[in-house]
């Protein structure tokens, strides 16, 4: 198991860029979190619209069901609008995760451009020593 882990850290820590590559990694990273947070963006339009649709749409089934109580086609009506609320749910927290994802994202490359300027400076400051 622990070589396992092992491997894993290692191939972790190679495809860790070096010190050298700094800028072109911060320019590559900020392209990549600027392209999640437009992708965020339109996901964030069409989750609103959707809901909005659905919140729509349940409201009109729920009028109508309201109108027809005492018939089936109430019945129908009511369950229908509990359905129509089912998947544009289950968008809205697909968003909530997605938008934690990109925080979270950004904070570890953040964390990892923070690493990357010791680690240069810790190499620049070894050079000088020598």
């Amino acid at each position: 198991m622990e070589q396992r882990n092992e491997s894993v850290r290692d191939r972790l820590l190679a495809r860790m860029p070096q010190p050298e590559n700094l800028g072109a990694y911060r320019e590559e990273v900020e392209a990549s979190l600027q392209k999640n947070q437009r992708a965020f963006r339109r996901e964030k339009w069409g989750v609103g619209a959707l809901w909005l649709f659905a919140v729509g749409l349940s409201t009109t089934f729920l009028i109508l069901a309201g109108q027809h109580l005492n018939t089936p086609k109430g019945l129908w009506f009511g369950i229908l609008a509990c359905f129509v609320m089912i998947y544009p749910s289950a968008e809205v927290l697909k968003h909530f995760i997605n938008r934690s994802r990109v925080e979270v994202l950004k904070e570890v490359k953040q964390v990892q451009l923070q690493v990357l300027k010791l680690q240069a400076s810790l190499r620049k400051a070894d050079e000088n020593q020598r």
